[in-house]
């Protein structure tokens, strides 16, 4: 007889569930605390330990950084915005930082047996690998719209990015696995 929980280990995907729901929603709860908009707006949370304004200039940075390097002149006007000269521009929202994404990643390498060391190591890795996917994501989009490459109705720019953004976490997870079962293996 067939027994699902043999082969699928409910404990930890509802570990994973949690923890995914968690980050996510707290990335965004805590948006609205640093947003001077918000009802529940704390200044002290929002010059110091703004995580999400971090991300966002890091990636119109490195965003900026690879425009320029294709040959699109832009450059960074405000905390939202990329330029060109002629007017082209793209404004980063809140999900366009990929926090979904990273969430993912780092519920998975968290919800796994390794020494903490091991997942510090493993989640920065993935992190950083999103964070260069979405840098290049805006980047690319900068310049096809700067050189008004023809559009397609059928997938947006977000969907796109995601589905490049969990191929590469697919590929993390199956790096990951395969270093935890040595590390299990070793540690027994």
């Amino acid at each position: 007889m067939f027994s699902i929980t043999h082969h699928f280990d409910i404990t930890w995907f509802i570990k994973f569930i949690i923890i995914v729901l968690l980050l996510y929603y707290f990335s965004i709860a805590f948006n609205g605390i640093v947003s001077p908009e918000g009802q529940f707006y704390s200044p002290f949370l929002d010059h110091y330990l703004n995580y999400i304004h971090w991300i966002r200039i890091s990636i119109l940075y490195g965003s900026n950084f690879i425009a320029n390097a294709f040959g699109t002149p832009s450059y960074v006007a405000g905390s939202q915005l990329i330029k060109v000269a002629n007017g082209t521009e793209v404004e980063i929202w809140l999900p366009c930082l990929g926090l979904g994404v990273m969430s993912c990643w780092i519920s998975f390498v968290i919800t796994h047996h390794h020494a903490w060391r091991k997942k510090i190591i493993w989640c920065l890795t993935g992190i950083l690998i999103i964070w260069f996917l979405n840098c290049c994501k805006i980047a690319l989009l900068l310049i096809s719209l700067n050189k008004n490459w023809r559009t397609y109705n059928t997938i947006d720019q977000h969907d796109m990015f995601n589905i490049v953004a969990y191929v590469f976490i697919f590929i993390l997870m199956y790096l990951y696995s395969k270093d935890n079962k040595r590390y299990t293996r070793v540690a027994t």
